[in-house]
């Protein structure tokens, strides 16, 4: 059974992205609302009357009661200060509006019941339901328990295992694995897939981005140096384009060779940017 079809047998219900966006815009707006708060007490007194007299636009200064002041062309700068004091009063009602908004949204759009609903039935029950949703231990439990046939190691490969003890080829590869499961990110070593020209590959790790129920593949080019290893590797890489997977998208990219090898930072830079 392919994942996509097991993702989508699983899930009908998409996961929520709208919660993580009301909050920064709630968080944009509450940062720009005290930036025109702190303006607007900087503000000059007083509000702009703007009067156009035949071919001419002449400003005044008023207070709460009078007509205005004349204000001289050597004093366009009040002008438009007083402009700006009108416009960022009106801005700072319309801000504190929206946030109220947002803040009510919150409080009644509550997508993880939904979740949590599945998560409440008995065990015997959940295996008669079919959920819109599962609960992230649910899903990561059923995304696990896919069976695959896992490559072979030939005799004289070196022995490379994980904390786990899971046996991998290379340090690096221990690295990533170690890295991952550090994050607590569910991962499928060498998974088989299918890839238009090139058949049945086995990528490093197949990892799941649990809050979003996406798979990103990753591959390690361990041995660049080599000019026949790194021709393959491109020539997979531009298979893998062709295919769908793209970096940033469904994809990570990782590169070493004899004099630059896998850096810690690079792997934790690409969980943080992809994986969590």
């Amino acid at each position: 059974m392919s994942t996509d079809v097991y993702a989508a047998e699983l899930v009908e219900l998409s996961p929520d992205i709208l919660v993580d966006k009301i909050r920064e815009r709630k968080a944009e707006i509450e940062q720009l609302l005290l930036a025109k708060e702190k303006a607007l007490e900087d503000a000059p007194s007083g509000s702009l009357r703007i009067h156009k007299r035949d071919i001419y636009i002449q400003f005044y200064l008023r207070d709460d009661s009078s007509y205005g002041a004349y204000l001289k062309r050597s004093q366009d700068s009040l002008a438009s200060a007083l402009a700006q004091k009108e416009y960022d009063l009106r801005l700072a009602k319309e801000l504190r509006t929206e946030i109220k908004a947002l803040e009510r949204t919150m409080n009644q759009y509550r997508p993880k019941r939904i979740d949590d609903l599945f998560g409440s039935l008995n065990e015997y029950r959940k295996t008669m339901v079919q959920p819109v949703r599962l609960q992230d231990e649910d899903y990561i439990k059923r995304w696990r328990s896919v069976e695959y046939e896992k490559k072979s190691f030939d005799e004289t490969a070196p022995d490379f295992y994980t904390t786990n003890g899971e046996r991998v080829r290379s340090k690096s590869e221990i690295l990533i694995a170690d890295s991952l499961s550090r994050h607590n990110i569910p991962y499928r070593y060498e998974y088989p897939i299918h890839i238009p020209g090139i058949g049945t590959v086995h990528p490093d790790f197949m990892c799941l981005d649990v809050r979003n129920r996406k798979e990103y593949l990753w591959e390690h080019n361990g041995m660049m140096s080599d000019p026949d290893y790194s021709d393959y590797a491109i020539k997979k890489i531009e298979k893998y384009t062709l295919a769908g997977y793209d970096t940033g998208k469904n994809l990570i990219l990782t590169f070493e060779s004899s004099s630059c090898p896998l850096s810690s930072r690079v792997i934790e830079q690409s969980i943080n940017s992809h994986l969590l």
